[in-house]
């Protein structure tokens, strides 16, 4: 009883602050407010959203949040615009079940961060909502998000690489799922497209970085090698062998483990499997299931990667990175 009390009180106080919100964004001759007060409605209207959702108002929460999102645009304050809609596409997407309009919200997000130039940030925030969307099964939704942010990546790299490094490495995660999901949908036409794509971008702006060149066009290769495109999957690994920086890198291991996987032979059973789960490490998740079932399975030796280190992994996916 005592909550259904608080709640109603709550959401009391909650209309009291958005009504205040929109009496400020009033012009009034008698009041003598002559212009829209846009700076002193956004404390109401935060009041009121963060109410509304506590009290699962999750529509008047939206509400209250698109006159924010109004008030920080037209107050130039792009970051906690984009800030916004970052929290609208989380209410939209998980409380409210709207993945296309969450959808919408998130690319909103990326082009008001995008106005003050911080395009890092617009990256980042596809990047981690992405995986909501994939949690949520609408891995469609995903991967339209993904090359929407994949387009900005290749629009802005040379700013983007300017950034600290804590910021880069959203740019190299938001491509590697971008990738990742494109081998989950066996589009590896795509997925070797955007691998190439990446790998030459990398190769004009930071020549230095080797490993991400090597690696990228490992993607390539594998994605080729999967499309059953032998030619393009030996051009690839030659140009990434180009960018090793030791004799055992990974296109050389991928090069090593397709040849020893052709010599169909049992005696290799052990080789085979050693050289699959270092590239298995390395890999996108998707990439790794998919190079075992789809080019080492239909071979008589198979590898078996159940008992695969997570932890091992992704420390030696940062290692690439």
């Amino acid at each position: 009883m005592n909550s259904n009390i608080d709640d109603l009180t709550n959401l009391e106080k909650a209309n009291q602050d958005y009504i205040a919100g929109l009496e400020l964004l009033q012009t009034s001759c008698i009041k003598c407010r002559f212009n829209p007060n846009y700076l002193d409605a956004i404390p109401h209207f935060k009041k009121a959203a963060e109410i509304y959702h506590g009290c699962g108002k999750y529509d008047k929460e939206l509400a209250s949040r698109d006159k924010l999102v109004k008030c920080f645009n037209i107050t130039q304050s792009y970051w906690e615009e984009g800030n916004e809609y970052e929290k609208i596409c989380k209410t939209q997407l998980n409380l409210l079940k709207s993945p296309a309009d969450a959808q919408n919200s998130i690319i909103n997000s990326f082009h008001a961060y995008a106005t003050n130039r911080n395009y890092d940030e617009g990256i980042k925030a596809i990047s981690k909502s992405s995986s909501e969307f994939v949690d949520s099964g609408n891995k469609e939704c995903a991967i339209k998000i993904l090359e929407f942010a994949f387009q900005g990546i290749d629009k802005y790299y040379h700013v983007l690489t300017l950034n600290n490094e804590d910021s880069q490495l959203y740019i190299y995660e938001c491509i590697d799922k971008y990738i990742d999901l494109l081998f989950d949908e066996d589009n590896y036409e795509k997925g070797a497209e955007i691998a190439l794509k990446s790998a030459e971008l990398i190769e004009k702006e930071k020549k230095d970085e080797k490993r991400l060149i090597c690696k990228y066009y490992g993607f390539k290769a594998l994605a080729e090698l999967l499309g059953q495109k032998e030619n393009n999957f030996q051009e690839a690994i030659e140009k990434g062998m180009n960018y090793e920086e030791d004799d055992d890198d990974f296109c050389t291991k991928i090069n090593k483990l397709v040849n020893v996987v052709k010599q169909n032979d049992k005696e290799n059973e052990r080789l085979i499997k050693n050289i699959f789960n270092e590239i298995a490490r390395k890999v996108p998740n998707s990439l790794g299931k998919k190079l075992n079932t789809n080019f080492i399975a239909k071979n008589p030796i198979n590898t078996d990667t159940s008992s695969k280190d997570t932890k091992a992994n992704d420390s030696e996916e940062e290692d690439l990175k």
